[in-house]
């Protein structure tokens, strides 16, 4: 490789950190659609966890990053959480002519805002994790990001294939929360980790996936999808577990498991993963 060519992917590869880290602080800082805009933190989280998983075997320091970027995250994924599983909640609802999830969904909702408020007064205005994802922008604008090869990229890329294709396979032969959950981080990362390399190196992803890459991504979003959905309805359902002194309880948990069993039947034809109710 040559030493223009080591120049160019470093500074492309910079230009991308940079721009997760300032998507990260915008939307740390935003009261606009506060809940959008913490997703929008976690996902630009994601992606940039996802480009330094390429490149930690030639960068030492992307590991010790990794894991401050780690801690924002899981930091974050409560508030995460509990909006979406109102959002499954006023899904479902909108689809129950009966009208029954209304106490539910308002118990969610007092549930998801008061997480927000005692989150909000240990870091006012996210003034904290913000100062964090500052330090975080300037030690990776300062790695040694020529020294990054290109072999390294299709490496580790093709680990991450590996990583998915090793959890699916304990999915299928053990399909619990915690190893779907698994396969979808894998899936979810992998897939980050092309759409980044195709605007980053078009070519490192050609040579490291053996097939379109615009076919992989799609596979990847289908798939992806189809374990978020069903992974948001079975938080969904821990969460009023304990809530069953609500009114139409009996009605409303029968509505969810129709609702979970849905999803799964879409999994066991898109993967075989047979799931135990």
């Amino acid at each position: 490789m040559s030493s223009r060519t080591a120049s160019e992917l470093a500074e492309k590869m910079r230009a991308t950190v940079r721009r997760e880290c300032a998507a990260i602080l915008l939307a740390l800082a935003s009261r606009h659609r506060i809940h959008l805009s913490i997703h929008r933190a976690r996902k630009a989280i994601r992606r940039l966890r996802a480009l330094l998983l390429l490149v930690d075997c030639r960068l030492a320091e992307a590991a010790a990053i990794d894991r401050v970027l780690e801690r924002l995250g899981d930091s974050l994924s409560t508030l995460r959480d509990a909006h979406v599983i109102v959002v499954t909640a006023e899904t479902l609802a909108a689809r129950d002519t009966s009208k029954q999830w209304g106490p539910a969904i308002d118990r969610l909702v007092q549930r998801r805002d008061a997480l927000f408020q005692r989150t909000l007064a240990r870091d006012i205005d996210f003034h904290r994790r913000r100062a964090g994802v500052e330090r975080v922008a300037r030690q990776l604008d300062d790695m040694a990001w020529d020294r990054v090869k290109p072999t390294d990229i299709q490496q580790r890329l093709a680990h991450s294939s590996q990583r998915v294709a090793k959890a699916e396979a304990r999915a299928k032969a053990d399909p619990t929360p915690q190893n779907l959950h698994r396969w979808r981080r894998r899936v979810r990362k992998l897939r980050m980790q092309i759409e980044a390399l195709s605007e980053i190196e078009p070519e490192i992803v050609q040579k490291a996936v053996k097939e379109s890459a615009s076919k992989k991504l799609k596979d990847l979003h289908r798939l992806s999808d189809q374990l978020g959905a069903l992974r948001d309805g079975q938080m969904l359902r821990n969460v009023l577990r304990r809530m069953s002194d609500l009114p139409h309880y009996g009605q409303i948990a029968l509505q969810l498991r129709e609702h979970l069993a849905q999803h799964e039947s879409k999994l066991v034809k898109r993967a075989g993963v047979a799931l135990d109710r």
